[in-house]
């Protein structure tokens, strides 16, 4: 079996479905990852956010929460996440469900109810944006997964694959893999094969 992993669609259906191809997905032989971030700055979040539903109802995909995902989610009764994903992105996301307000708070109380903080195997743990160095995986705080950047040792003794900070290409920094390379920002949509570590990219 292999592990397909995607990070930080951000609203660009047309990427997300090409590197999947790119990668042959076989949802009978593989088990896709994808690690948050489906919405916000790129035009089609609205379509995202379905075809992410679609993959893990049909699939069995995992899907797993961004800290743009969480702003959404939280913004329903949260004026400060309001405000900070108003600053973030939140325009061109309204824009994609114009005139689908319902459609939007179905998206909104599905990502609340399926996402995932965190997953975790016998040898990677799943990740939006990284984790705290040397705290147990149990003893994390939910706002480290979702906004932490760095590059030390996490030193729990599985490879920490996540994405969040925009690198060129992916990156290899001790026991973690920073698979964000930037689609957003016109720069590459990447999934990671595991644990062949097979590249696929869209440009």
């Amino acid at each position: 079996m292999r592990y397909l992993v995607v990070s930080d669609i951000h609203g660009d259906i047309q990427k997300f479905e090409d590197v999947l191809k790119e990668a042959s997905y076989n949802p009978k032989e593989d088990q896709l990852i994808l690690l948050g971030d489906y919405i916000d700055r790129g035009p089609q979040s609205r379509d995202v956010v379905a075809k992410v539903k679609e993959l893990v109802e049909h699939d069995g995909a995992i899907a797993i929460k961004g800290n743009h995902d969480d702003m959404f989610i939280r913004s329903k009764f949260d004026e400060k996440a309001l405000e900070l994903w108003e600053i973030n992105g939140a325009s061109t996301t309204l824009k994609s469900y114009e005139g689908k307000s319902e459609e939007m708070e179905e998206h909104r109380q599905w990502l609340e109810q399926n996402l995932r903080l965190y997953y975790e195997t016998e040898d990677y743990i799943f990740v939006h944006a990284g984790l705290q160095p040397h705290t147990p995986l149990k003893a994390q705080e939910e706002d480290t997964m979702l906004w932490t950047r760095h590059n030390e040792r996490i030193g729990l003794g599985k490879t920490v694959i996540h994405g969040h900070t925009p690198v060129r290409d992916i990156a290899y920094y001790k026991d973690q893999v920073d698979i964000d390379t930037g689609a957003v920002f016109g720069g590459k949509l990447t999934l990671l094969e595991l644990p062949s570590h097979e590249v696929y990219t869209v440009s």
